[in-house]
């Protein structure tokens, strides 16, 4: 089982060689942790963004924040790894897609996950988006040195490397 959340939060641009898609920001957050906590945006960025954003399948109107940063996790202490990434300048009326790709120790992408969504017409550069993807943790995953990949738009903006033991 994958999730991912792709919310409200905004800055930077690398340039993508995705025709059609929006240039990738670079000004961004990345964090792993064990967990993660919830809210609803305030009422005037609900407001800014308007309904239709909120509709679009991957959008949720929940924001992620990690909650016990690390990157090193157990099999018995933690049930899912988060990565929470946050991004800033986004363009407005532009589409995004942002994915993640969980690298076992061997090497082999594990699991992927993405989300797509257009910004509004009149976005607020206040704004911020939020990517969440995890990885659950089960008695059969490899223990080692992991990696998840991060990209926008096609394009690798980050690895983060985790380490998942037994204890």
């Amino acid at each position: 089982m994958r999730r991912l959340t792709a919310i409200i939060v905004g800055f930077g641009l690398l340039v993508s060689a995705n025709l059609g898609l929006a240039m990738s920001p670079s000004v961004y957050q990345t964090a792993l942790c064990a967990s993660i906590t919830s809210s609803r945006p305030s009422a005037s960025v609900l407001q800014r963004l308007g309904d239709e954003f909120f509709e679009q399948g991957a959008t949720r109107a929940l924001t992620d924040f990690p909650v016990a940063i690390r990157s090193a996790f157990t099999k018995q202490k933690d049930n899912r790894i988060y990565m929470v990434s946050r991004w800033y300048d986004l363009g407005p009326d532009e589409r995004y897609t942002f994915s993640s790709e969980w690298i076992d120790p061997d090497g082999k992408a594990h699991s992927t996950t993405s989300a797509s969504f257009e910004t509004p017409e009149d976005l607020d550069p206040g704004i911020y988006f939020t990517y969440t993807a995890y990885l659950d943790v089960h008695k059969s995953l490899k223990e080692g040195q992991w990696k998840v990949r991060i990209f926008v738009n096609g394009d690798l903006v980050e690895t983060q490397d985790l380490t998942i033991s037994s204890e």
